[in-house]
């Protein structure tokens, strides 16, 4: 709307100058023809005045305005002033001539002069809008380049940690298995000793737990080979979705999963790992939730890139525990073992894809997730 008005305004700007500039020239050419019996001297006098209008005239429409506007004016006083010739000296006649001269000389070199400042003045804008690009250039570069470093430095942690857990594992692994053996002999050799058992059973399930993050850290340093293929990426969603409907139900959450066209966008990825993300993923949704509430699931896009966003109604995170979220270990979770996170970021990163984790509003967490388009 308002660059609609301003062409308008322009126009409607250049009209009321044109015409104050065209009646001035008719005033000051109608005083000298109606008082034409005055003294010479008040002519010459009053053709001074003419200089107004001229200058004027090349000020606001450039060396057209002033060329014009002179010509015009010289067109209309020349009458008068051969009329005059007989009764003049013949220094006024010359006077005369070199005024009507100056009139058209003064036109055209203000209209040039203010053209050339208009010139100027448009390159420095232009010099200053490129600056400002520049600038704003510079300092997305700048941000790009932390962010590089960033993952730079979490990718060399990753590795470090990824090889110092793979053979902790390894190393654990063994003597837990005779351990859970042991005790699970143990346990049916006191079978009718109720105490005994209780600590069979317990020391069992802590084994067991210590077996599923043995699990997880070899999964987290061994990445395995991608194994791509074509797949929309609605159908992974699905699936996923599918998998971890047992956790949302036992925790009286429901999922809304908005759908669209996007559903049909093709990705080339391993879908096993996929859906490893989406279900890491939500069951982070899930115990950052609680209890009841809603979790929002859809499919976004960027340039280049198609995904999905969990968005969740639970606490937030803090600024404080924002800048750890994907290193391995960190967790802030009683019985977390801080992977989670940090295997998604490996898998994206084997996928060339990114994830973002932001506060969503108020209240609630969202994790985005894109993937390159096929």
């Amino acid at each position: 709307m308002q660059n609609h008005e301003a062409p308008e305004h322009n126009r409607s700007r250049a009209l009321f100058d044109l015409i104050i500039i065209g009646l001035v020239i008719v005033i000051l050419t109608t005083i000298h023809y109606t008082n034409y019996h005055y003294e010479v001297d008040y002519h010459i006098l009053l053709q001074f005045a003419y200089y107004l209008p001229v200058i004027y005239a090349a000020m606001r429409f450039g060396p057209a305005g002033g060329i014009i506007s002179s010509f015009i004016i010289t067109l209309l006083f020349i009458p008068l002033m051969t009329h005059m010739q007989s009764s003049l000296t013949p220094a006024a006649k010359y006077t005369q001539w070199v005024e009507v001269g100056l009139i058209n000389v003064i036109g055209w070199l203000t209209g040039f002069l203010t053209e050339e400042e208009r010139i100027a003045k448009r390159k420095y804008q232009l010099a200053l809008m490129v600056q400002k690009e520049l600038v704003e250039k510079l300092k997305r570069e700048g941000q790009e380049r932390e962010r590089l470093e960033g993952e730079i430095r979490q990718t060399e942690r990753v590795t470090a940690l990824g090889h110092m857990s793979a053979g902790l594992a390894h190393e654990i692994r063994n003597p837990l298995g005779i351990m859970k053996v042991s005790i699970q002999m143990l346990a049916q050799e006191k079978f009718g000793d109720g105490v005994v058992s209780e600590y069979c059973r317990i020391l069992l399930e802590e084994c067991e737990r210590l077996n599923r993050l043995l699990s997880e850290f070899l999964s987290f340093a061994r990445p395995k080979e991608l194994l791509r293929e074509k797949i929309a990426l609605g159908e992974l969603l699905d699936e996923g979705v599918c998998l971890i409907q047992p956790a949302l139900q036992q925790n009286h959450i429901e999922l809304e999963r908005v759908r669209s066209e996007l559903d049909q966008k093709e990705v080339e990825v391993d879908p096993d790992q996929i859906k490893q993300v989406i279900l890491n993923i939500l069951l982070n949704a899930i115990e950052a939730q609680g209890i009841g509430g809603m979790i929002h699931l859809q499919v976004v896009e960027e340039e280049g890139y198609v995904g999905f966003a969990v968005t969740d109604q639970g606490p937030g995170i803090t600024q404080e525990v924002m800048p750890y979220l994907y290193d391995p270990f960190f967790t802030t979770k009683d019985k977390g073992t801080g992977l989670g996170l940090s295997v998604v970021h490996r898998i994206m990163d084997q996928h060339g894809g990114k994830v973002t984790i932001s506060n969503h509003n108020e209240r609630g967490a969202r994790v985005g997730v894109l993937l390159p388009l096929v």
